[in-house]
């Protein structure tokens, strides 16, 4: 530990206050206007102190726990001058304003002992549940306090007058108190101790005692009243020595560096080799790091980096030649990733490309080997050696509207599924080229469902097979195209000459569904009933 001018000076500025808080208290014993003069004087100095712990300590739990231990002196001084001085007629308020002073003269124990817990101890790590007992003790020992006058277990008055006058007696709760509060001091102390041991120095190590052993002293002296003899009244008062005893104590903690702050940084500042300066709201410096030149001259290699603080700003140079460098190297990079992804980019499009006419060359053989028939059919027919005739190009025109619609199926039978939508469209455009053979022709369709593309395709090619086969000699064909749940049902009611059809019963298929051909024939008057059902078996 450094004995920097500011800790020095804090010493003499500490030892000051207690030594005129006595002297006044002397001199202005009895004098009316200055009777609680020595609590408010403590309670000036003590939320001094505490603006300091909240500029200086950086622990955040620290922090908290020394502003309560403040809050808890504060209390302690406010009911004093309450009872003491301004309801000092009223025995009543007098005797309830001692009961309440328990609450801060135990709580600060409580505090004390807490704090020496997150000496040197994580943030982040939590406290054993052991240790809450203690606050849970602490508050039935008040609670018990507070309600004496129902038991008598802490005072008792055998005069019948309530109030302390000196011929109260004590009672087992107000040992009980004592124990406790003078036992926690002592486990605080013992804590700091245990824990000093490791991170301060040796010559060191005892000086958070020293508050603590002037505060046995008087205790110990204090039955003796030696400040009655020689000067007609005390010195100090029990609640001035216990704030004094207890914020020396833990500015002097703060002193050897248990409880983290941030102070002897002018020396850390100026000892580094960082060029950086600290300065005023006038831009002045104040505070400046060994070997440097102020105002710092700016260069290409250089930066100077600005930054606001309470009561001024500070710069610093910054050598940003390692940054240009990754910058260079940065870009660098950066452009021959460009380069690859445009590189990996082209490759990826060209692969996208081939596979996607692999798939349409792909798409077109299995077009071109289902409708080969159809093809080689037309083929014969514009190869007659008598030429085309009406008839030739009625068929002709029949087998394109096929070859056609069953091309737009197989691209769409992507998806998985056709809608019976599609269906009946087909079977229109095939069978509206059946009129230039003079049929009759008419396509209705009940409901919009979707099926499995294989089953929709089957149900094509099956009218179209009948429409091939009866082609010469069709006069009249209805088909009734119907959706029914997970069947679909083909009706075609047609009149052929010299038409037969013998395909019923049921015809499993290996595509996920099944069909079930019902053919009713009268004369020339033919009904065919196609029933598919998505399935593998017929039910």
């Amino acid at each position: 530990m450094i004995v920097s001018k500011a800790i020095k000076r804090n010493i003499i500025f500490f030892a000051a206050a207690v030594f005129l808080c006595g002297v006044l208290h002397i001199l202005l014993y009895q004098v009316d206007f200055a009777l609680c003069f020595s609590q408010m004087f403590c309670c000036v100095l003590t939320i001094l102190w505490a603006i300091s712990v909240v500029k200086r300590v950086t622990n955040y739990k620290l922090r908290a726990m020394m502003l309560w231990v403040t809050v808890a002196l504060l209390l302690l001084f406010l009911l004093q001058i309450l009872r003491y001085s301004l309801l000092d007629g009223n025995i009543t308020a007098r005797r309830y304003l001692w009961y309440a002073m328990y609450i801060p003269m135990t709580g600060l124990p409580l505090l004390c002992f807490f704090l020496a817990l997150y000496i040197h101890r994580p943030q982040n790590k939590p406290l054993l549940p052991w240790y809450y007992l203690f606050i849970v003790i602490g508050v039935l020992l008040v609670i018990g306090v507070l309600t004496n006058d129902l038991h008598f277990w802490a005072k008792s008055f055998p005069t019948g007058v309530l109030d302390d006058n000196g011929q109260e007696i004590n009672g087992w709760l107000y040992y009980a108190i004592e124990i406790f509060t003078y036992s926690l001091y002592v486990l605080a102390f013992s804590i700091k101790v245990k824990k000093n041991r490791r991170y301060v120095a040796r010559k060191y190590r005892w000086i958070a005692a020293v508050p603590l052993l002037i505060g046995v002293i008087y205790f110990l002296l204090y039955p003796l009243d030696l400040g009655q003899r020689f000067f007609s009244t005390r010195i100090y008062q029990m609640g001035e020595m216990l704030a004094f005893c207890v914020i020396a104590s833990l500015e002097a903690c703060i002193q050897v560096g248990m409880i983290p702050a941030n102070h002897n940084y002018e020396k850390l500042f100026s000892a580094t080799d960082l060029p950086a300066a600290i300065l005023d709201r006038e831009n002045k410096p104040i505070y400046q790091t060994a070997g440097i030149r102020y105002p710092f001259e700016k260069s290409e290699n250089t930066k100077i980096v600005s930054h606001p603080i309470p009561g001024g700003s500070i710069e610093y140079l910054v050598d940003i030649r390692q940054v240009k460098e990754l910058n260079l190297k940065l870009a660098e990079q950066a452009q021959q990733i460009e380069t690859r992804n445009a590189y990996i980019s082209a490759e990826n499009r060209i692969k996208q490309e081939r596979a996607e006419l692999e798939t349409r060359n792909r798409l077109y053989e299995r077009v071109s080997s289902i409708v080969k028939p159809q093809l080689e059919q037309i083929d014969d027919l514009l190869n007659v050696s008598h030429g085309c005739g009406t008839k030739e190009l009625a068929t002709i025109a029949v087998l394109k509207a096929y070859i056609k619609r069953r091309s737009n199926m197989e691209l769409l039978a992507a998806a998985g599924t056709l809608t019976v939508v599609e269906l009946a469209s087909a079977v229109t455009e095939s069978l509206d080229y059946m009129r230039l053979y003079g049929a009759n022709t008419a396509v209705s369709a009940v409901g919009t469902g979707s099926y499995p593309a294989d089953m929709v395709i089957a149900a094509y090619e099956h009218i179209e097979q009948i429409v091939e086969e009866c082609m010469d000699s069709l006069s009249d064909m209805a088909v009734t195209i119907r959706s029914a749940g997970k069947e679909l049902i083909v009706r075609m009611m047609l009149k052929a000459e010299n038409f037969s059809y013998e395909s019923n019963g049921i015809w499993p298929d290996v595509s996920g569904f099944s069909r079930f051909v019902s053919i009713t024939k009268e004369n020339q008057d033919m009904i065919i009933v196609i029933t598919f059902m998505e399935g593998s078996e017929w039910k």
